[in-house]
């Protein structure tokens, strides 16, 4: 499962990785800023994205329906301490959950955990038909 975490916060990203690699996710890609996770969905695809909002630059929302459509099949969890009102439905359109931080140990384990079984799910139903697998 490729993962890709978006936050500035140093503290935050160490918290990710650690729950990631101790759920047997090794390798998870970072991005500081709304403009470096742009970047880094360009290049490849991910089945995970966790997106905080407040950034600096571009934040999460301003970011997030560009992801949504670079990233058709990613989970894409708002994750974050700042969660507005979204008058505009551009949230609940383009992000899958939103988590308020501080986030927990098990909400994250059980939103890896699920993201796993999307990317699982999709892989099986690609293997019907003759559509080639996107590389992972």
């Amino acid at each position: 499962m490729r993962v890709l975490f978006v936050d500035d916060d140093a503290g935050v990203i160490d918290f990710y990785t650690q729950v990631a690699r101790a759920k047997g996710y090794e390798e998870a890609d970072v991005a500081r800023s709304g403009e470096e996770a742009l970047t880094l969905v360009i290049r490849q695809p991910y089945d995970l994205i966790t997106l905080d909002i407040q950034m600096p630059g571009a934040s999460g929302l301003e970011i997030l329906s560009l992801l949504r459509s670079l990233s058709p099949h990613a989970v894409i969890a708002i994750v974050s301490g700042y969660i507005p009102d979204d008058p505009t439905g551009q949230t609940a359109a383009c992000a899958d959950v939103l988590i308020d931080k501080p986030v927990t140990v098990d909400t994250l384990s059980r939103l890896f955990d699920g993201a796993s079984k999307v990317g699982q799910a999709m892989e099986a139903i690609r293997q019907l038909g003759r559509v080639p697998s996107a590389p992972r």
